[in-house]
Order: C-alpha cells, then sequence, then structure tokens
C-alpha cells in the first residue's frame, strides 16, 4: 500500500483514468453510431496515460538518471508522442487505420520504458531479505 503523497496521487490518477477506459468501453458496446465505435477504438488511450503516470512516477523514484535512461526516456516520449499524433490525424482524416498504429506504437514504448526503469531500480542487498528458506534439521524433526 503507497504511503508517500505522489505515490498515492498516481494510484487515484491512475484509477481514474482506468474506470475512464472502463466506461469508455461500456458506452462504446453497442457500436452503433460513430461516436460508440470512437470510444472503442480509443478506450486504450486513458490507459495508456495510467502506463505513462506509473513510467514517470518510477523515473522520479531513482536515485538518479544515468544518459542511458535519458536517451530512452526521451525516445519513448518522442515516439508515445507520435502515436497520440497518428491517433489524432486518423480522426481527424478518417483513416481510423492509424488507431491501431498509434496505439501499437505508444503501447510498446511505453511498455518498453518501464522494462528499462524497473531494471535500473537499486536492487536490495541480502541482509534486507524480507523471505527466505532454510535447510531443515534432521534433528529437529526428531522433537
Amino acid at each position: 500500500m503507497p504511503t508517500d503523497r505522489s505515490s498515492i496521487t498516481v494510484a487515484a490518477l491512475s484509477g481514474v483514468l482506468v474506470l475512464a477506459a472502463v466506461l469508455m468501453i461500456a458506452f462504446g458496446l453497442p457500436e452503433q453510431t460513430l461516436l460508440q465505435q470512437r470510444l472503442l477504438q480509443l478506450y486504450s488511450v486513458p490507459l495508456s496515460g495510467a502506463l505513462a503516470l506509473g513510467v514517470v512516477h518510477l523515473a522520479g523514484r531513482l536515485p538518479a538518471l544515468s544518459p542511458a535512461t535519458r536517451i530512452v526516456l526521451g525516445v519513448t516520449a518522442v515516439a508515445a508522442l507520435l502515436g497520440v499524433a497518428l491517433m489524432a490525424l486518423g480522426i481527424v482524416t478518417g483513416l481510423v487505420e492509424l488507431l491501431p498504429l498509434g496505439q501499437a506504437l505508444m503501447w510498446l514504448t511505453l511498455g518498453f520504458a518501464l522494462l528499462w526503469l524497473v531494471g535500473q531500480l537499486p536492487r536490495r542487498s541480502e541482509s534486507t531479505r524480507t523471505f527466505a528458506l532454510r535447510p531443515v534439521d534432521d534433528e529437529d524433526e526428531d522433537d
């Protein structure tokens, strides 16, 4: 359970974005009008926003950002914005084929950024293990 204010804020905002995606699916399901079709085509945008919040929050938790991490985050941001631009272009021009391409670009880049940042997290030392297995002595079993 998050205890600091920023973690609680990120969790709450992510929850709101996930709820928005669920509502978009619920209202778009009959798919009878153009609005309902667009809601179903774009429901992953709030989910991508929640993922982006997690990436930014995790980047802020790192003790220091290495040059490689800065490059990865920069490329990720540009690619995610390109995905948003492709989706916007698809909606404005009516080329709905651009929507899945833009969404895939956002998901793949944000997912890669998240995996990269998780790989950069400091490792726990052996002395702070919260769970460990120990061998069972045969003498302990006789008692």
